[in-house]
């Protein structure tokens, strides 16, 4: 026993001596684990470059097979890309890699406890076949690396700048970069990269001033917000989101798109005189076609903060437009005519642009004047209204009805005018007016027809009293 425990240690001297201090280690430790040496120190010619692949399975034919994919993925790890599909049957199959002049030169396998197999493996590749797949994948990664600094360099300049949606496009233009492959430096990963355009995105703030309810106007600026300093950020797309009614009556959403520019702020005044003349404006950073061009490229679980921080990138306007005609007598009459001009009963249109104005805050006292004659329709209301008021009156007539397969179409036409009946002044007229509908039956169409009519009409009076 002390003759085999002296034999052994001199064995260990001479090891000493013939090898470094990391090759006596890896020595040691292969030879206290029962390892052939190879497993932790494979010898290799200047030509070759090895790999040790190990597998630990309850069958030995499972643990084998982890034994190849542990080369592979350190082949993937050396060239700089994923080769396990590449090689994978090859390897497994034939126990080798052309493209590459691998062999499986050593193996090791041996039973630990009952159930549990251990398969080691050298692999012994050409070091100039390896070097040259290394050599173009990495070109490819220092390609990638020199594109996204340029990129984060343009939005260095574009922050100080305070063109700070910019920078954040350039930002995400570099984590989409940075998603095709890998990367050598750490702040031009993926991950790094959204989180420094979610803090860009975070930090912007909208804010009002010069806000006027009444009008709907008011001055919109975007800021950064910083600890010392809050600038004003510049070339901002923003869109002013709000509730409009078109000429027949319906309500629907629209949106106008303003830019911040060189002041970083806009002035918004409501363009279109279908608002709803009590309602909010919803002006928010427009980041649509960045948040088209991350969701078709970038995974949904790395951009969802990120689409979080582009939702929170607005604030409400609350407004209540106040009526032109506070304090006025409004009445209206509208009378309608049959195409053979006779006078009709059907109040449509009247309804229609009474229900219209009603819906912006202007009441209108409905008048019937027997006569048809507008001279004496004004005398009559100047008898009615000493004080004076404003008076909405029109007319409308079938102009042509015809019969399309099962339906009567029928066209209407006609203006509305109104009057100042204290300076007996007329203050707008809507012009000729057509208004076209379909119906089942011919009074069906032609009230049809009235009811858009009088709501056309509407929808030009508004614009007119509400016209800044």
């Amino acid at each position: 026993m002390k003759h085999a425990l002296r034999t052994l240690l001199i064995g260990l001297l001479i090891s000493l001596m013939l090898t470094s201090c990391s090759s006596l280690s890896d020595l040691v430790r292969s030879q206290v684990e029962g390892l052939p040496s190879w497993v932790y120190s494979p010898q290799t010619r200047s030509d070759e470059v090895a790999f040790v692949g190990q597998g630990s399975a309850a069958v030995a034919y499972n643990a084998r097979l982890l034994a190849y994919e542990a080369i592979l993925k350190q082949i993937s790890e050396y060239v700089g890309e994923d080769v396990h599909n590449a090689y994978y049957r090859e390897l497994t199959t034939t126990n080798a890699i052309a493209d590459l002049k691998l062999t499986i030169s050593s193996e090791y396998e041996r039973t630990e406890g009952r159930s549990q197999n251990q398969v080691y493996l050298l692999a012994r590749l050409d070091a100039g076949l390896l070097a040259g797949k290394r050599t173009s994948v990495y070109n490819e990664i220092l390609k990638r690396d020199a594109d996204i600094e340029e990129l984060l360099k343009q939005a260095d300049r574009s922050y100080r700048a305070n063109d700070d949606t910019t920078t954040i496009r350039l930002y995400l233009e570099a984590a989409i970069l940075a998603s095709q492959g890998p990367v050598n430096v750490k702040k031009h990963e993926l991950s790094n990269l959204l989180a420094k355009a979610q803090t860009f995105i975070s930090s912007l703030r909208l804010s009002l001033r010069d806000a006027n309810p009444t009008m709907a106007s008011v001055s919109v600026y975007v800021r950064r917000k910083s600890r010392l300093l809050s600038p004003k950020v510049l070339k901002a797309s923003v869109y002013a989101t709000f509730q409009a009614r078109n000429s027949l009556g319906r309500s629907y959403t629209d949106f106008l798109q303003f830019n911040t520019a060189g002041d970083g702020f806009f002035s918004f005044v409501p363009y279109n005189q279908g608002l709803h003349k009590s309602g909010e404006v919803v002006f928010s950073l427009d980041f649509t076609d960045l948040r088209n061009r991350i969701t078709s490229l970038l995974d949904a679980q790395d951009i969802a903060p990120i689409l979080s921080a582009m939702d929170e990138c607005h604030i409400e306007f609350p407004y209540s437009i106040a009526s032109p005609v506070d304090g006025r007598t409004v009445v209206a009459q509208i009378q309608a005519f049959n195409q053979q001009g006779a006078l009709l009963s059907q109040g449509g249109a009247q309804e229609a642009f009474n229900e219209e104005l009603a819906l912006d805050g202007i009441a209108v006292q409905q008048v019937f004047l027997g006569s048809v004659e507008l001279e004496e329709q004004l005398a009559q209301l100047k008898n009615l209204y000493p004080q004076g008021a404003l008076a909405f009156l029109g007319t409308v007539g079938v102009v042509t009805n015809q019969q399309i397969r099962d339906k009567q179409v029928v066209v209407a036409s006609g203006r509305v005018r109104i009057h100042d009946l204290e300076t007996q002044s007329v203050l707008y007229d809507t012009d000729e007016v057509e208004a076209v509908a379909s119906g089942a039956t011919l009074l069906e169409a032609r009230e049809e027809a009235f009811r858009r009519f009088g709501s056309i009409a509407s929808y030009l009076v508004r614009a007119f009293l509400f016209k800044r």
